[in-house]
């Protein structure tokens, strides 16, 4: 009788045992895996404030526990199919840490990696920020590095797949022998993210471009760029088909996910001085085809947009509680961002904000490339063809800096021409007439930015050559460290002399 109880102990403790090592709060991380858990991510990222993300488990009911006191998981579901599970994590009051999920489904099991941004350790050295009406006269005029840190592809060879030549200081060194005084870097960070997570090659890559700028005395503009549109246009539309307007949990995801990026990337670029701006986007719903005659009704959405990138950089505080921050207009359009319903974020840094616009007008002589182009402009510059068929010349040009001047800089508010520019074409015949109408425009917008308070950075792709009628909008040769278009360049340094902002 009692080797029966004996029996029957030994087998309860057993049955116990089994049953612990199968508890949600207790998988067992030593057991020799059987095999590759199917699993919807490895790594989660959380803000400064926490919050809910979810994954889930393929292959029947998972379990899982977490390894960090600040992390919570519980099962939402699970079946023999596949399991889903909810991790809720608390806010962080100290700075970036490091935590795991274990996953536990049959023997094999595997870990997620989460990781939570926190407070910046404070910087090694604080500057004194002038104001950004200060820095703008001596950022005046500037110049685009463009198609290089924004393109598409994968991982550091983005930088080279829209143009061939790899950025270093001798091409920024030329620039600035140049005249120019700033660089406008445009940026994508969400193409190279994992789940908001920047990937740190790249982080890393971005800096040292910074840095040639910063080396050669320029001032930079870094901005969120197109960047995939995840923002640009998913940010205004439920739908990239056709124009569905956002809801509310849409907007709050890509404010989170704004911020998210905005907070690495000033963390990382944390002890700069004033010689680094920050731009949270570049054109926001700029797509003619979903967005044409929307821009008053979509200005709320990117008000909210622009404020969250303004609360995500000065919560990082240190230098960029100082910093000069550039929003954007709705569209970056001039005459949008001169309406009363477009206004600035709040700011808990005084005098610390620039907005940008952008100005390829009149569009038919700077971009159109079909049998409708105009090559010709300015006064008295016209042709035997290709003519324009409106008064849209220089009093134009005056009229759109004049506005911004009105409402931005007579109010402390410098603006950032971020881009502007004009195709340069192959003619023949009247090439000489075009090449004096390139410089006219060129000179004509240099001149009246610098007399309204607009900082002009002309936007410059690398690709030396025209394409016949077609033309390019390429000012320096950076492989050859030449001027490619003189006309253009020629029109910038006579803008820059005859400009009252000197």
């Amino acid at each position: 009788m009692k080797k029966i109880s004996l029996f029957l102990m030994l087998f309860a403790m057993g049955a116990m045992m089994l049953s612990a090592c199968s508890d949600d709060s207790n998988p067992n991380p030593l057991a020799e895996s059987n095999g590759t858990l199917n699993i919807s991510t490895t790594e989660l990222l959380f803000g400064v404030d926490g919050g809910e993300a979810t994954f889930s488990v393929e292959g029947g009911t998972a379990f899982v526990r977490s390894e960090a006191d600040w992390l919570t998981v519980s099962r939402v579901s699970g079946d023999k199919k596949s399991s889903s599970f909810s991790v809720l994590c608390d806010k962080n009051t100290g700075e970036e840490r490091q935590g795991t999920i274990l996953a536990n489904l049959d023997g094999a099991f595997a870990r997620i990696s989460v990781t939570q941004l926190g407070k910046i350790i404070k910087p090694e050295e604080s500057y004194t920020f002038r104001t950004a009406k200060e820095l703008a006269k001596d950022m005046y005029p500037g110049w685009n590095l463009g198609n290089t840190m924004e393109a598409t592809g994968d991982g550091l060879a983005a930088e080279t797949s829209w143009q061939k030549t790899k950025t270093t200081q001798e091409v920024i060194d030329y620039v600035k022998s140049q005249g120019f005084k700033s660089v406008r870097i445009p940026c994508s960070w969400y193409i190279h993210s994992n789940n908001g997570k920047i990937d740190a090659e790249w982080m890393a890559r971005v800096k040292e471009v910074v840095d040639y700028c910063i080396n050669a005395g320029l001032y930079v503009v870094l901005n969120d760029h197109y960047d995939g549109g995840w923002i640009e246009v998913e940010g205004f539309t439920m739908s990239t088909d056709k124009y569905v307007k956002v809801d509310d949990a849409r907007i709050e995801e890509k404010s989170t996910m704004l911020k998210t990026l905005w907070t690495q990337i000033a963390n990382a670029f944390q002890n700069y001085d004033e010689h680094l701006l920050f731009a949270g986007l570049n054109e926001p719903f700029q797509s003619y085809d979903l967005f044409n005659g929307r821009h008053e009704e979509l200005t709320p959405v990117l008000l909210k947009y622009n404020q969250a990138f303004v609360d995500a950089v000065r919560a990082t505080g240190g230098n960029n509680a100082n910093r000069t921050l550039v929003v954007q207009g709705p569209a970056t359009n001039i005459a949008s961002a001169c309406e009363s319903y477009f206004t600035l974020p709040t700011d808990v840094a005084d005098k610390r904000m620039m907005v940008e616009v952008h100005f390829y007008d009149p569009w038919d002589f700077c971009l159109l490339s079909d049998d409708n182009a105009v090559w010709f402009w300015g006064e008295g510059n016209n042709g035997s063809g290709h003519n324009p068929t409106y008064n849209g010349n220089e009093s134009a040009v005056k009229s759109a800096m004049q506005q911004l001047n009105q409402k931005f800089y007579a109010n402390g508010v410098p603006v950032i021409l971020g881009e502007y520019g004009a195709q340069w074409r192959e003619i023949g015949d009247e090439q000489a007439l075009h090449d004096k109408s390139v410089t006219a425009w060129y000179k004509s917008v240099v001149a009246e930015a610098g007399n309204n308070g607009v900082v002009p950075m002309v936007w410059d792709i690398n690709s030396p050559n025209r394409e016949g009628e077609k033309g390019t909008m390429t000012i320096i040769d950076r492989k050859n460290k030449s001027v490619f278009n003189q006309p253009a360049l020629d029109g910038i340094t006579e803008g820059v002399k005859a400009a009252t902002w000197k």
